[in-house]
């Protein structure tokens, strides 16, 4: 598999819909609660017409690769063969 192919894939076909409800999380109103750090208010806003995230909180943010980084504790790597094995 060729990262940075599979990457560019993923980036321009995954929604943050699609991986969030891999992780049963259900955004309302395109916010959720972050689950970054100890957050009691809907502060992780969900972008879907760029496909990306920001807690307004914790500072967090990026592509659904970097959700899945952070989430995981895992490397950039790792987390694309983990999306493309569960969402392609």
């Amino acid at each position: 598999m060729d990262i940075k192919h599979a990457a560019q894939v993923i980036r321009d076909t995954v929604t943050m819909d699609q991986m969030l409800d891999l992780y049963g999380y259900q955004p309302k109103h395109g916010f959720m609660v972050c689950p970054f750090h100890g957050d009691h208010d809907a502060s992780l806003k969900v972008y879907k017409e760029t496909r990306g995230w920001h807690c307004f909180g914790c500072g967090k943010g990026g592509s659904v690769i970097d959700f899945v980084m952070e989430h995981e504790g895992c490397d950039f790597k790792t987390a694309v063969r983990a999306i493309d094995t569960h969402l392609r």
